[in-house]
């Protein structure tokens, strides 16, 4: 599925005879999930091993991520052939009936009645020939094409707030290049303010080197600014690669925040709050966004 970016979320559907005897209605749909969770139910109730494997295994090598749900229907279309009237069960309860007490008085039995007595009414359960199994599967296959198209749409809505979120954490690090030295001025004479309040507090010199290291260090943001553009960089390439990048994306957004926090700790003194606080949120959104892609 490389190429397109697909969503978590979506709905796809098929249905078609897989036999003379079998129809069969396939219903998927999946959600948000932090890995693979794969919820299979027939209908009406049965026992098929066999298929069940090569539903999950099919759904597996479509899908990465993602609660997945998956309703598979099967109905008799022969049911002339399919069902068998157990006429001994009808004959011992007659005989039943006739060795009743002369007092108790009975309605006569109609057949609307006998057909809920247990027994007289048989369903032949056959189990499924492998081209039946085959014709489900290629339901299945259809229905997952058709949740495959859903989750694109849905991505697709997605890409435009991603690219603008991108954006704004892009336009952040570009204010680092482009203020870079003005912000370093400020935190400079923000420096000599408070080493000349530490010499007349009558502080060593080792120790007014020592804070002189530290704002100096403090004050260059250079580090976080190119590594800020790298991960925008980096997000919008594995958006372009499409496929299953929903956890790539996740890290990224991770190690944004960790450098909007560490240039934000550096440059508390200089005004950047409001700058930095709009740059957090777009991260905040994009991590959003993010979860629910596969």
């Amino acid at each position: 599925m490389s190429g397109r970016l697909y969503s978590m979320t979506g709905l796809g559907e098929a249905a078609g005879a897989v036999s003379p005897r079998l129809s069969a209605r396939v219903r998927v749909w999946s959600v948000n999930s932090r890995g693979l969770e794969i919820n299979l139910r027939f209908l009406p109730r049965g026992d098929y091993p066999e298929l069940e494997l090569a539903c999950r295994r099919e759904v597996g090598t479509r899908i990465s991520r993602g609660r997945v749900s998956l309703v598979l229907e099967l109905k008799r279309t022969d049911w002339q052939q399919a069902l068998r009237l157990n006429w001994e069960v009808a004959k011992a309860l007659a005989q039943q009936l006739q060795a009743k007490p002369a007092e108790l008085e009975l309605a006569p039995l109609h057949f609307g009645e006998l057909l809920a007595v247990p027994g007289f009414v048989e369903a032949s359960e056959e189990a499924l020939t492998p081209e039946e199994q085959e014709g489900v599967l290629g339901l299945l296959g259809e229905a997952l094409e058709a949740l495959a198209a859903a989750r694109a749409r849905e991505a697709e809505l997605l890409l435009p707030s991603l690219q603008r979120e991108l954006a704004v954490v892009e336009g952040f690090a570009e204010f680092l290049a482009r203020e870079g030295e003005g912000l370093r001025q400020a935190l400079y004479r923000r420096l000599l303010e408070r080493v000349s309040g530490l010499r007349s507090e009558g502080v060593d010199e080792l120790r007014l080197a020592q804070e002189a290291a530290l704002l100096a260090e403090r004050s260059d943001v250079a580090e976080e600014q190119s590594r800020l553009l790298a991960h925008v960089a980096h997000f919008r390439g594995l958006l372009a690669e499409g496929g299953a990048v929903g956890r790539k994306l996740d890290f990224l957004v991770q190690e944004m925040l960790r450098e909007l926090n560490t240039a934000g700790s550096k440059l508390r003194e200089v005004g950047v709050g409001e700058r930095l606080v709009e740059a957090k949120a777009a991260v905040e959104r994009l991590r959003e966004q993010c979860a629910n892609l596969e």
